[in-house]
């Protein structure tokens, strides 16, 4: 999706002239809580932050200049030089003004008053928040050990000594116990609970309601010394209602099919399916 977001603003001219009308969350898509105008900048560039809740509406009344927004992802830019089209900024992008012309006047329209601590002034700062990991206000996330980009989506409990990479993707209705290793690029899908003793290396996939076990023999109230270690290799993936026994490694790139019991390690680019799992072939 494209940063550039230009609105047309309404153009009421006639033959005596232009007139252009802003109303707040009408032409202008928030209520208007503060305008000002940039002018007599020639030779200079401007902007060089971002907002973290603050929406602007930018518009050449006369003259132009360049834009160059940034989300952190992608950087585009646009040269406004029209007073009846304005440029929508969202919260969280940054925004740099360059080549502004000698008769160049921007008008500035914004959601908030102004405040100092709403601004984000150093761009490695801006990528630190916009790539900061998104944990849904209906999760329990105790963890900090999380990396960036990576999401933990609602009704999911994650344990304080967790440690989850970069880029994962945690669904809804998950467990993570403490004693858990998550690498980066993993996906978690609804109804698995990841217990202590796992670890879950890169880019592996977890099907939706796979059952991990850590403890061969439980009894209720009664805990082993330590828990057996299971280790799900780079590029994994298990299938739906897959159940790996404890103490098992999946090997680099194994596919184990939807359903599969896996009772003992399974073997690098390896294809299992069943109860007991057993190898149906290889990944070439």
């Amino acid at each position: 999706m494209s940063l550039i977001k230009l609105i047309d603003l309404p153009s009421l001219g006639d033959q005596r002239g232009g007139l252009v009308a802003i109303e707040s969350n009408q032409s202008i898509p928030f209520e208007i809580k503060r305008l000002y105008y940039i002018f007599n900048t020639t030779n200079q560039s401007r902007g060089f932050h971002a907002h973290i809740d603050l929406k602007q509406v930018a518009v050449c009344v006369k003259g132009s200049c360049r834009f160059i927004l940034d989300n952190g992802h992608t950087r585009e830019e646009v040269t406004l030089n029209s007073p009846t089209q304005g440029l929508y900024i969202d919260a969280l992008t940054w925004r740099e003004m360059h080549d502004f012309s000698e008769d160049c006047v921007l008008l500035v329209l914004a959601s908030e008053h102004y405040d100092e601590s709403d601004y984000i002034r150093h761009y490695q700062e801006f990528l630190k928040e916009v790539h900061k990991p998104f944990i849904h206000p209906l999760a329990d996330v105790k963890s900090q050990k999380i990396g960036q980009k990576t999401k933990i989506w609602q009704f999911s409990v994650v344990l304080q000594n967790a440690m989850i990479g970069e880029n994962c993707n945690i669904c809804a209705h998950t467990l993570i116990e403490n004693d858990v290793i998550i690498g980066n690029n993993v996906t978690i899908k609804s109804g698995v609970y990841v217990w202590d003793g796992i670890t879950l290396e890169d880019n592996v996939f977890i099907g939706p309601c796979v059952a991990f076990t850590n403890d061969k023999k439980p009894r209720s109230k009664q805990y082993p010394d330590s828990f057996a270690k299971t280790v799900i290799a780079e590029g994994a993936s298990i299938g739906a209602n897959a159940t790996i026994l404890p103490g098992i490694k999946i090997g680099k790139n194994a596919l184990v099919g939807a359903g599969a019991v896996v009772t003992k390690d399974v073997p690098e680019n390896a294809i299992v399916i069943g109860n007991p799992a057993f190898i149906k072939g290889y990944i070439e």
